[in-house]
């Protein structure tokens, strides 16, 4: 059995956000596996093997941002145009990333959160399966990144085997150089044994992870998720490029 984990990044999200996304994995996969040859018992066996695991954290935040739109948006007049149309969804974006960088803190004091939830949501899995992929999108990339290199009191548990770490619209490195590490000589954990970079060159956020971090054997893979920096960013839970890539990579995987 395999965890097939979903990590979502900023925004507000609730249970089965990922519920698309793991569907089209599935078709393509189930495509890659008849490709490969394999009789229709084996591939339903193989299917059967991936489980939908979503965790859930932004709901952490909800009490900050709900009283920041009261007073700047709601309590003293609800502003009208497209600018303001256009903070008003933006800025409990904004509140969040700074919230993450807030709440991690450092490795002995910090209050921690976000991340304690992450442990908690991977201490629940593993006790359906220690195989896991981590399919983890935009901010939610860089706490699964935090957390599965260990750079916090939160970390990954070493007997977790993770297949694999996808991120999707990743601005990792944005992360990693404000933290003075342009030129990462970071490996990865002996229990990760892949990672792979899906972004769009149209996305605003997402970056190319694999010139920062040489020492990684990480792919980056270009996918068209839109042609407007936002709606690109948001796009790859309902793309269905997408989901072939990562179909391919579980192929590839669980050979």
């Amino acid at each position: 059995m395999i965890n097939l984990i979903f990590i979502h990044g900023v925004n507000y999200q609730t249970t089965g956000y990922s519920n698309w996304l793991f569907k089209q994995i599935k078709v393509c996969y189930r495509i890659h596996l008849k490709q490969k040859g394999l009789k229709a018992k084996e591939i339903e066996d193989r299917l059967a093997q991936l489980v939908q695991k979503e965790f859930l954290w932004a709901d952490v935040t909800t009490n900050l941002t709900n009283r920041y739109l009261d007073l700047e948006y709601e309590l003293f007049g609800k502003k009208k145009g497209l600018w303001n149309w256009v903070t008003r969804r933006v800025d409990p974006l904004a509140l969040q990333i700074m919230y993450y960088i807030k709440d991690k803190g450092d490795k002995q004091s910090g209050v921690m959160s976000i991340l304690k939830r992450i442990d908690d949501s991977f201490h629940s899995a593993s006790q359906t399966s220690k195989d896991m992929v981590i399919v983890a999108h935009s901010l939610g990339s860089v706490i699964a990144f935090d957390y599965i290199f260990g750079f916090r009191k939160y970390y990954l548990d070493p007997v977790c085997n993770v297949l694999s770490f996808i991120t999707m619209g990743s601005p990792i490195p944005i992360f990693t150089s404000a933290m003075g590490h342009v030129d990462s000589e970071l490996k990865l954990p002996a229990n990760v044994k892949s990672w792979y970079n899906i972004f769009d060159k149209d996305d605003g956020i997402a970056r190319r992870c694999k010139p920062f971090f040489q020492n990684i054997p990480l792919q980056d893979i270009k996918v068209k998720t839109g042609i407007f920096p936002i709606s690109a960013h948001i796009n790859y839970w309902r793309n269905k490029q997408t989901a072939s890539v990562i179909a391919r990579i579980l192929s590839k995987l669980l050979t």
